[in-house]
């Protein structure tokens, strides 16, 4: 701006200042002309470089215009509930729900004595009872309209269930309406008392229109006659009451809507069916209902939801055999989308951020957890003679799945299932030491993807790995360690040797360090656990391997026994001697505790049984080490205390 500019900008400024200060003095303000008039409670009239007024200074003398009486009338829905007394329940709820079932029962009576009595005929029995049920239901409407929710809503039900016995009676008593035209009778009075309960919102009567729609085969005796075109109306009827009760966030009639869609499933009347159809009714039920109880939170409807289209999916799967096994994992694909879609929404995590791993909602996250086994069994069960042929196929290919999304997003429950698939599928498919090698390999990866990919979650998985490799080294695989494979050099030592190295590896670096102050003790203190692992199976796996270098050297039994605990002994002095060292050289006085532990139990077998059971010549062997050992850790601590 230039100086005129800035000079008409201030005087302005100045000017609104003036206002400001005569509105809180309560003089009258002039405002001149059109023009030049500024409101100050108006902050839009004020020019952009001009600072607007603070909000207590427009709160100072700003007034409150007195709003204009609306003339739009309350609606008798906005009203705010009162609690109701004793007198008021049984006046307005006890007496309105006892007068609907009687008014329901006195139908069933009036066309009962109508038809023993022979007043009219059949055809107008019914035809006058379903005209009673919609002029009910027309008064509830009208009452409900005029603010008697409650009253109304009782009548809408009481005629719908009064014109549910009309089309039963002119069905199933007099047979003027065939089973499908029943069924379809009391599927359009179903979906009319629907809309009803949507456009006035009553949860109620829409689990009512759920009921009828649901129980209609059921009642007219047509379950048996066709199940694909059960299944058909059923997977119709679902969909559309459970459009309308998602909608509403109605969390009972939703449940109740899962509750009878599934429920046909264990009467076994859709046994029949074509596997399409079964497949078809499975993902449509089983994909809605997940996707609405995930999101809304509702357990009970994920929990009928994830059962029954999973059900209804084995049942197809019991129907096909191979004929259509495409169809049962395209069904189960379909089936994991919600499941997957609520985990991608709640574990929006990357970056750099290496110890806020979000764990899994037990919740919701149970599953996430199941989907993935249940993968498993339809990717098999749909091509059962292929996977049969290449055992452990099936597995991988799901961890191939899962391993995409959680390293290609960083997502990492996707990662985790994924590494825990690949384990399973190692195990299915190499058998024996292979298996300890594929983990070891395994391990590596894992640990080392952190580095260039800039994660943290790919450590605790390798830490999933090596334990899984050495619980199946020294339970699954130490059955092969028998009289021939050679100590030391055999090929269970050198994947124990391996295994030993790769742990090692990871406490001196692989295990990515975690550089935040916020970090949990736990995590700090992982690289030292590891240590403390590689060097307990060391200790181990070098004792076993002592003794069954002397049981394989050819030496007469009592020789190699004698020959066995001096080498043992001897072992435990060194390696007791080499960790109180070690303990000094890097300052850790854990590490040298663990050696004068060690020590004491080697002091401890050479007293206990070297002295009693070796001869002379190895008895002074081992005595001989163990002191220069303890000579040794003496020398150290006393050169220590000699430095403080």
């Amino acid at each position: 701006m230039n100086s005129d500019q800035r000079v008409a900008d201030l005087e302005r400024r100045v000017a609104v200042l003036e206002t400001l200060l005569r509105r809180l003095a309560g003089d009258p303000v002039d405002r001149g002309s059109p023009r030049d008039r500024v409101d100050p409670t108006d902050a839009s009239s004020i020019p952009i470089s001009q600072p607007r007024p603070s909000g207590s200074a427009v709160a100072a003398y700003a007034r409150p215009r007195p709003e204009p009486p609306s003339s739009v009338p309350i609606s008798p829905r906005a009203a705010p509930p009162h609690r109701l007394d004793g007198e008021q329940w049984l006046g307005q709820r006890a007496f309105l729900g006892l007068g609907v079932a009687l008014l329901v029962l006195a139908a069933g009576y009036f066309l009962k004595l109508a038809f023993d009595r022979g007043w009219i005929s059949p055809f107008l029995r019914c035809l006058g009872g379903a005209s009673a049920g919609f002029v009910v239901g027309a008064m509830g409407w009208r009452l409900e309209a005029r603010g008697m929710r409650r009253y109304g809503g009782a009548l809408i039900g009481a005629g719908a269930a009064i014109v549910y016995l009309s089309v039963w009676a002119a069905t199933k008593l007099y047979a003027f309406l065939p089973p499908p035209g029943g069924i379809a009778a009391l599927c359009c009075v179903s979906l009319a008392l629907a809309g009803i309960a949507l456009a006035i919102d009553v949860e109620w009567l829409c689990g009512v229109a759920a009921l009828g729609a649901f129980f209609a085969p059921v009642l007219l005796g047509s379950a048996q006659s066709n199940a694909t075109s059960l299944l058909i109306y059923l997977g119709a009827m679902g969909l559309a009451l459970g459009f309308v009760s998602t909608r509403k966030r109605w969390r009972g009639a939703t449940f109740l809507i899962a509750l009878s869609y599934f429920a046909v499933v264990p009467t076994g009347a859709i046994d029949s069916a074509t596997p399409l159809a079964l497949v078809l009714y499975g993902i449509a039920g089983g994909s809605a209902g997940l996707f609405y109880g995930l999101r809304e939170g509702w357990w009970e409807t994920r929990f009928l939801a994830f059962g029954g289209g999973w059900s209804v999916l084995h049942l197809a799967h019991r129907q096909s055999h191979e004929e259509a096994g495409w169809l049962i994992p395209i069904g189960a694909l379909a089936l994991a989308m919600p499941v997957w879609w609520r985990e991608w929404r709640n574990t929006a995590f990357g970056g750099n951020d290496g110890e806020r791993m979000r764990p899994i909602n037990l919740r919701e996250g149970l599953y996430f957890l199941v989907t993935p086994v249940l993968l498993v069994w339809a990717v098999e069960a749909g091509f059962s003679t292929w996977f049969a042929a290449h055992e452990g196929a099936a597995p991988l290919m799901v961890a191939v799945a899962y391993l995409a999304v959680g390293y290609g997003q960083y997502r990492s429950s996707f990662a985790l299932i994924g590494t825990i698939a690949v384990s399973f599928a190692t195990l299915l498919h190499w058998p024996g030491l292979t298996a300890t090698w594929v983990f070891a390999g395994l391990t590596v990866l894992w640990s080392a993807l952190d580095h260039p990919l800039e994660r943290w979650d790919g450590r605790w998985y390798a830490l999933m790995t090596l334990f899984a490799g050495v619980v199946h080294l020294w339970l699954g695989d130490l059955d092969l360690h028998g009289g021939t494979d050679a100590a030391f050099v055999g090929p269970w030592a050198l994947a124990f040797w391996g295994t030993v190295a790769i742990t090692a590896g990871l406490a001196a670096g692989l295990w990515r360090r975690t550089p935040t102050t916020g970090a949990s003790t736990f995590v700090h203190r992982v690289p030292a656990l590891l240590w403390g692992v590689a060097g307990l199976l060391l200790f181990l796996g070098v004792t076993g391997e002592i003794g069954r270098y002397f049981d394989q050297s050819g030496l007469p039994q009592l020789t190699a026994s004698l020959a066995r605990g001096l080498a043992v002994s001897a072992w435990w002095a060194l390696f007791a001697g080499s960790l109180v060292l070690l303990g000094f050289r890097r300052n850790l006085k854990l590490v040298r505790v663990a050696g004068l532990a060690v020590a004491g139990m080697a002091a401890f077998k050479v007293v206990a049984f070297d002295l009693s059971s070796l001869e002379a010549l190895y008895r002074v062997g081992s005595v001989l080490m163990l002191g220069l050992v303890s000579l040794g850790v003496a020398y150290l601590y006393n050169r220590k205390a000699q430095s403080l």
